[in-house]
């Protein structure tokens, strides 16, 4: 049987950052007793867009829910050309 190509184009996607367990910790996460049988490699950072804005989440993956959103840079994961230049 020959391989199947895909029409689809590939599109844009944002990096999901690995967590630690000292971040997990740091956010107040107990492991066995907020996700029994989790681990660490079951949470990503990223950003989000939400009616607020943008948001940096974590986020247990398996159930999508959020322990930690704060308030992210301005048009996400966006990066200008022109950030960090000292126009003076």
């Amino acid at each position: 049987m020959d391989a199947v190509e895909s029409s689809v184009p590939e599109g844009l996607s944002v990096a999901r950052e690995e967590v630690t367990d000292a971040d997990l910790q740091a956010l107040g996460v107990n492991l066995e007793r907020d996700f029994p049988g989790s681990t660490a490699a079951d949470f990503r950072r990223y950003p989000v867009l939400s009616e607020g804005g943008w948001f940096t989440v974590v986020k247990h993956q398996k159930t999508l829910e959020s322990v930690s959103r704060e308030t992210g840079p301005l048009l996400g994961p966006i990066i200008l050309t022109s950030d960090g230049l000292d126009v003076y």
